[in-house]
């Protein structure tokens, strides 16, 4: 009883299901989706199935739904629920029917339902599941049980889903995040000290050259004066050739 109402809080029955007093007795009157048969060897009575399928459900599935180990059929289909398949749920042993198909339940498929050897029926379709199925439950003969993991868009490893990629620990997947962040600083670092040492180059450069400008403007005046004097300069005349009457003339 208590696992039922736990099951009811994490789960977020409406008050229409009920779920007072003890769930099969009267046996008449037994709680809404609870079923019950009466175990011989032990005298009593015990709930073997939960039907809650298509009930606008919301929340997480408890561990403590284990805690019902005789179990043979869990119906939570079509629901919105949410989180993780608990890992506890491999520990029921005669749990025939499985039925978590059309959720919203995330993560991987729990290695500990391979475990479930009666297991005939899992239904997880239509989920967020997501990593490789596991082993034990991939590999069981198709002929003797009814599995389905289809539209579940991270799932891999059997025929009919993806093939899985290799397979990198949570340590190894933050070193390579580690790695690529510290790449992308160093070229960013990198372009930042380019870019400013270009800009000193430019700077350098045009300082120069309005250094040279007035130098370069005088030259050019200079060249340009010398070369002037040069065309303009007056020729000047041989002293060879020609009397000078001026010259004093000798006596003979």
């Amino acid at each position: 009883v208590t696992a039922l109402r736990t099951l009811k809080g994490s789960l977020g029955l409406p008050l229409r299901f009920g779920w007072n007093g003890d769930p099969c007795i009267p046996q008449q009157h037994p709680w809404s989706g609870v079923d019950c048969q009466f175990d011989n060897t032990k005298r009593q009575w015990v709930i073997d199935g939960l039907g809650l399928d298509n009930q606008g459900l919301r929340g997480v599935i408890p561990s403590d739904v284990s805690k019902l180990q005789h179990l043979q059929s869990i119906n939570f289909s079509g629901n919105s629920i949410k989180g993780n398949i608990p890992l506890s749920l491999g520990t029921i042993p005669g749990l025939r029917v499985l039925d978590l198909s059309f959720n919203e339940l995330n993560g991987s498929i729990p290695e500990s339902l391979g475990q479930l050897t009666s297991l005939q029926t899992l239904n997880l379709n239509g989920n967020d599941l997501s990593g490789r199925v596991p082993a034990s439950l991939g590999g069981r003969p198709l002929h003797r049980v009814r599995f389905n993991f289809t539209d579940n868009a991270g799932l891999c490893g059997i025929p009919g889903l993806r093939e899985c990629g290799p397979h990198l620990s949570v340590a190894a997947k933050i070193g390579m995040a580690f790695g690529v962040l510290v790449a992308f600083l160093f070229l960013v670092v990198f372009a930042a000290c380019w870019w400013k040492r270009r800009q000193n180059i430019i700077r350098g450069q045009k300082l120069a050259a309005a250094r040279e400008a007035p130098y370069a403007k005088s030259r050019t005046q200079f060249t340009r004066d010398v070369q002037m004097g040069k065309h303009h300069r007056p020729h000047e005349t041989s002293p060879r050739g020609g009397n000078n009457e001026s010259s004093p003339h000798l006596l003979s």
